[in-house]
């Protein structure tokens, strides 16, 4: 059942002011993802324990849980499908590896089209001046944020890349206005991420986002959004051109943050190589 469909099943279980609160929600859905629960309550003309009481009737343990939830209900999450792509795992293709290799190259000629270099020095500039920086991602995409962690440190940026939810919630935990949270998504609408990009927009602390083209919660969320393209739908054998595509953003972010203190950059490059000289002997 829906979430919307759910409120309004139970909504005759609901006291009055329990009732103000859900019709205020219903009336203005987007507000809710800027909104604490004494924002809501003070919205609705009711009490902090009244919007709490609402959310656990509704079958929720409390309004973390039930935010999330209706945020993900009411996003528009638009994801535009392309047409020449041919799953070659699950088109049985006997031609599949030249077919793979294909699949990538049209990828990437997409992403180029979608790349804003206005908006890469910008995520480049906040990453480079942040305090900590932590980057978040799920499955496949986990692998794409590991790769990152790698090269910021080797040009003497310390990131932690994080793909448990239970660790990326206690991370964000600690996070202010200094910090910065980069969240690689390819739909921007997995419930563990948008859980912790909730917690990073209330600790105040800055979201960068790489995700496919399209409206997204995740995308809504972020300061700096990094599009990328991947041709698989949203049923898949595996990430192959999403993964490539968001391969390409993380060099490119990159080589932005190492432009930024471009002498320290080098200077710090050949620091690591001569480390991994010095114990190859």
């Amino acid at each position: 059942m829906s979430v919307m469909l759910n409120m309004l099943k139970n909504k005759e279980a609901l006291s009055m002011a329990e009732r103000a609160v859900l019709d205020y929600l219903i009336e203005n859905k987007a507000v809710l993802k800027n909104f604490s629960v004494d924002k809501i309550a003070e919205a609705a003309y009711t009490s902090p324990a009244s919007v709490v009481r609402m959310c656990k009737k509704l079958g929720y343990r409390g309004f973390k849980d039930f935010k999330i939830d209706f945020i993900l209900a009411n996003s528009k999450v638009e994801i535009p499908e392309t047409k020449e792509y041919t799953d070659v795992i699950l088109s049985k293709d006997t031609n599949c590896g030249v077919s793979a290799i294909e699949n990538d190259i049209k990828a990437l000629e997409e992403t180029l089209k979608l790349y804003d270099d206005d908006l890469v020095t910008k995520a480049a500039n906040i990453i480079m001046q942040a305090r900590k920086i932590l980057i978040f991602g799920k499955g496949s995409s986990f692998l794409v944020c590991k790769d990152f962690e790698m090269k910021l440190r080797r040009i003497n940026r310390f990131a932690i890349a994080q793909g448990e939810s239970h660790e990326q919630l206690v991370d964000a935990t600690f996070l202010n206005q200094k910090d910065v949270v980069i969240f690689v998504s390819n739909s921007g609408k997995t419930k563990e991420i948008i859980s912790a990009a909730l917690l990073a927009k209330d600790k105040r602390a800055k979201i960068i986002s790489i995700t496919k083209i399209g409206s997204s919660i995740l995308a809504e969320l972020s300061n700096v959004v990094l599009y990328t393209t991947g041709l698989e739908g949203e049923f898949r054998s595996a990430a192959m051109t999403s993964r490539i595509s968001q391969m390409s953003v993380i060099d490119a972010l990159f080589a932005k943050c190492a432009y930024v203190d471009i002498d320290r950059s080098v200077h710090t490059l050949e620091m690591t190589y001569e480390t991994f000289k010095k114990f190859k002997r």
